[in-house]
């Protein structure tokens, strides 16, 4: 795939989440049944939502939630797993490890677990599947840094921010991509890719900021880091950048989101906890 640097920042507005058109915007929080930390990382048009939880006895899993009934999700013997994201028809991406400490990506389709690894990476992280099965995602090179990569068909391309010390896209949406890279001091910000041109996003007066979601709408959601260095969600929405905030919670991050603009994500309680949200855009009528 042929990329080009085309703008080195596009600089947003930043403001409070709003109502509009007459939504109300209603939070739901998800827990994982004793789990010590879960997190949701992405959501379908009917409502499906996988993550990721780490149970009572410090090991991390995938989870599927349909119709309030929470799946584990995991390949058999690993030892960690995540669902980093789930297309409208059910298929799923993530990654795991194994005993041997080898990490690798998967593809979960019609209940058959997909190894994907990057050739000669030395770990695989599938982070979006768009709805026709193109993934999005990063692997580690010889030197452990993230190198972006498109798995379409079969067929692997790379996908490199020019200068950038590292490039992890997380979804597709057509042939649209966003992610995030890290400068030279390692510095997060997000980006858009399209027609083989990247796009940098950053907010202005905030730091570390990195997309994860992406929808039909052109709408992203990520997170980024205020001067103290407190983590909050974002929604970047028509050149703005508008703040995600479970009520009572000391920072969070926003993970997918939907064409009708439903959220997931993660929040920090306060007394430190770690759980997963759901941000429903709820019409009235």
């Amino acid at each position: 795939m042929k990329t080009t640097l085309k703008s080195v920042s596009v600089l947003l507005l930043f403001g409070l989440i709003t109502l509009v058109h007459g939504e109300q915007d209603q939070f739901t929080s998800i827990d994982f049944p004793g789990a010590v930390n879960t997190q949701a990382t992405a959501i379908t048009p009917s409502g499906a939502i996988v993550g990721r939880y780490i149970s009572a006895n410090g090991q991390q899993h995938g989870f599927l939630l349909t119709n309030g009934k929470f799946q584990t999700i995991e390949p058999s013997g690993s030892i960690y797993a995540e669902v980093n994201w789930i297309n409208p028809i059910g298929q799923m991406v993530g990654d795991y490890q194994l005993t041997d400490g080898t990490l690798h990506g998967f593809l979960l389709s019609a209940g058959q677990f997909i190894t994907i690894d990057y050739p000669g990476g030395r770990g695989t992280i599938p982070g979006g599947i768009g709805s026709n099965g193109d993934i999005a995602g990063a692997y580690l090179d010889d030197q452990f840094n993230l190198r972006g990569f498109l798995l379409r068909k079969g067929v692997f391309s790379p996908i490199d921010l020019p200068g950038a010390k590292g490039t992890f896209p997380t979804m597709i949406v057509g042939n649209r991509i966003v992610g995030g890279w890290f400068d030279s001091t390692f510095t997060a910000h997000g980006f858009l890719l399209s027609k083989g041109q990247f796009h940098s996003i950053d907010c202005p007066g905030h730091t570390n900021l990195f997309l994860s979601g992406f929808n039909s709408e052109g709408d992203m959601v990520g997170g980024t880091n205020f001067a103290n260095g407190m983590e909050h969600g974002v929604l970047v929405r028509d050149g703005n950048c508008i703040q995600i905030e479970f009520p009572d919670s000391i920072g969070g991050y926003a993970n997918g989101i939907t064409s009708k603009g439903d959220i997931v994500g993660r929040y920090h309680s306060l007394d430190g906890s770690i759980h997963g949200f759901l941000l429903a855009k709820e019409r009235t009528h």
